[in-house]
């Protein structure tokens, strides 16, 4: 063997015991947010991208929900590296920056999304992404400018001003008028003849302050009334302008066409709050749906939605993971259909899980770990006879140490004790305490047992 040869197997198998330290971490602390990353990162780096990133995804939902947004957000930029071109991963990134409060960062990672020529397959998915971001950035234009000139490029006007006039109370407070006021201007010259547009685009210039634009373009559309031989019109859409210039607020009133504003103007004005008033009327209870309890309806906060959403994201890697491991481990690794395992089980997928367990278990090396998971997943389908099953197989083996047979002994014990067999629980449990009183909470366990 040559030195180079030599130098190659050193690494390779130094490679290879870090592999499994790493995850050996993650299988005995799944919901270890800092042990998913490492794993992660050195997963990355040895060129397994696809479940790189799946522990990676883990690892920032987990460190959302312990409360270190930060940390998942460095997670995120790790993952975006490899995968610049995931719009989930970019989703999550600007809703995670703007829950934070780094509206900067947020915003500057939506202009890095819409300068990206070809990133989205379709119109329809990248008016998605934008409406998405939009609920995450309720207080910036952008999202909304974007939707517009999607809208624009398909030559949908009237779809392109109704989202203009969402965005435009955002634009005035976030100083953004330059922006806006360039998409009304294009807006406008793309409908010369469309006038129900350019009726949008000249109130909204009243909004943003820029009478000495949207006042000539509402003039016009009263002649254009009148040349049309609508009189009854063009009175209407005159006696809007003129209440426009004696000081009507199109901003504040929300009013973006003539029938707005004279709605608005004869609509009675609201009697200002009294301290006699009567208490408001209590709301009517909503109604729930068919089989369920009432007032069990709650809303979903939004903290929960964001971690639905992830929790997709995940699902997709996961996945991507499954699939890459059918093709090419098959049933060769193990260790990767344990690590499959685990996956399922956090996702709630038990069938799934215990398919990947009884895989696992043909590796001595990991029977007593993946008999022990695979016990527990056949005790939460609702099956506890099934799960001591599997650990009276292992016991009757020989292969666990003395440690590990009391580790098994007990998971029975609490099986069965989960499943109401308080008998046979009581026996193991007594037993382990004559064999070591202080290991783990045998004691408290059998207090009653031993008065």
């Amino acid at each position: 063997m040559s030195f180079l040869d030599s130098f190659k197997k050193f690494f390779s198998s130094q490679e290879q015991d870090d592999r499994s330290s790493l995850s050996r971490k993650v299988q005995s602390a799944p919901n270890d947010p800092q042990a998913r990353q490492k794993l992660g990162i050195f997963l990355m780096r040895v060129g397994e991208v696809v479940e790189g990133l799946d522990q990676l995804a883990r690892s920032a939902v987990l460190y959302e929900k312990d409360g270190f947004a930060s940390k998942a957000i460095a997670v995120l930029r790790q993952m975006l590296k490899h995968d610049p071109g995931s719009n989930d991963f970019q989703k999550w990134l600007i809703r995670l920056l703007a829950a934070e409060g780094l509206t900067a960062d947020a915003q500057m990672e939506l202009r890095k999304v819409a300068a990206e020529p070809g990133r989205f397959t379709s119109d329809e998915q990248k008016v998605d992404f934008f409406r998405q971001t939009a609920e995450f950035l309720p207080k910036n234009p952008l999202p909304r400018l974007y939707i517009a000139d999607v809208y624009r490029g398909q030559r949908k006007l009237i779809e392109s001003g109704n989202e203009l006039q969402r965005a435009v109370k955002a634009a005035v407070a976030s100083g953004m008028i330059a922006e806006f006021s360039e998409r009304v201007r294009t807006l406008a010259s793309l409908a010369d003849k469309e006038p129900a547009v350019l009726e949008i685009c000249g109130f909204l210039w009243l909004a943003v302050g820029a009478p000495e634009e949207g006042l000539p373009l509402l003039d016009h559309l009263i002649d254009f009334e009148e040349a049309l031989g609508s009189p009854e019109r063009a009175a209407q859409a005159r006696e809007a302008v003129e209440a426009v210039r004696r000081g009507w607020d199109v901003a504040g009133t929300g009013t973006f066409s003539f029938s707005e504003v004279l709605q608005k103007m004869s609509a009675p004005e609201e009697p200002p709050p009294s301290e006699s008033a009567p208490p408001a009327p209590t709301p009517a209870p909503i109604l729930s749906e068919p089989g369920s309890a009432p007032g069990s309806a709650e809303p979903t906060s939004p903290e929960e939605g964001g971690y639905e959403e992830e929790e997709d994201i995940v699902r997709s890697a996961l996945g991507r993971l499954q699939a890459k491991v059918h093709e090419e481990i098959g049933d060769t690794d193990p260790e990767a259909r344990y690590n499959l395992g685990i996956a399922y089980k956090e996702m709630g997928l038990l069938e799934e899980a215990v398919k990947e367990f009884r895989l696992a278990m043909r590796k001595p090396e990991l029977a007593i770990g993946a008999s022990s998971l695979l016990a527990d997943t056949l005790s939460d389908q609702g099956d506890p006879d099934a799960a001591v099953a599997i650990l009276d197989q292992v016991l009757a083996g020989g292969s666990p140490t003395a440690e590990e047979r009391r580790d098994l002994r007990y998971h029975k014990a609490v099986l069965l004790l989960r499943s109401g067999n308080e008998g046979s629980a009581r026996e193991i449990l007594l037993a382990l305490f004559e064999e070591a009183p202080d290991y783990r909470d045998v004691r408290a366990r059998t207090e009653g047992y031993r008065s």
